[in-house]
């Protein structure tokens, strides 16, 4: 048994584990509301497991050959024919901060450039306060990865490949992946945590 499968059997122990502490993702999406401590509880027992899986997956990706991409005709053509659902997945890479100049003007705009740019920025901020209210209760945003987690551990070279991709058009990511730490935790104690 190579190392990627030890340590991904440890994570569907850990996934199971969870399960029988929190419930299944189907039944947490049912109930109608749940409390700040237990989405701490939630959260708690979810967040180790996330940043092993995204290790995991990390170590895959790098093992994976590197090839060219298809062309880009070819995807768009596979991905017009068969229209998916939209599904949430765990996110395998951080995101890039978005660093623009912060000084801004200090009197009323002048140029028309800039009175369409602040008209811009108040409406992202209109649409960011009604948005904010359209979002999912924090009961079906959890259930919603859990399930997410569970089929990134059940298909976890799709992941990979997903993921080497993305390390192919920017390898400095793989630094940040790499040197992110797991998060401390007491609820599981299996040594393979630490070794991912």
């Amino acid at each position: 048994m190579s190392n990627t499968a030890k340590l991904w059997s440890a994570a569907k122990a850990m996934f199971e584990r969870m399960r029988a502490a929190i419930g299944d993702a189907a039944a947490l999406a049912r109930r109608d509301w749940i409390g700040p401590k237990e989405q701490r509880e939630i959260r708690a027992w979810l967040g180790p497991i996330i940043a092993m899986a995204r290790k995991i997956v990390f170590i895959e990706a790098a093992a994976l050959p590197r090839c060219a991409p298809p062309p880009a005709a070819k995807r768009a053509a596979t991905r017009a024919k068969s229209p998916r659902p939209r599904t949430i997945s765990i996110r395998l890479w951080p995101q890039q901060k978005r660093i623009g100049p912060r000084a801004r003007q200090l009197g009323p705009p002048v140029l028309v450039r800039d009175i369409w740019r602040d008209r811009a920025r108040e409406a992202a901020a209109r649409h960011l306060a009604m948005v904010r209210f359209m979002r999912p209760t924090p009961h079906l945003q959890l259930s919603r990865r859990i399930e997410a987690l569970a089929r990134l551990i059940a298909r976890p070279l799709a992941a990979a490949r997903r993921l080497a991709r993305k390390l192919r058009l920017m390898p400095r990511i793989a630094i940040k992946i790499g040197a992110a730490l797991l998060p401390r935790t007491r609820l599981y104690d299996c040594p393979e945590y630490d070794t991912a």
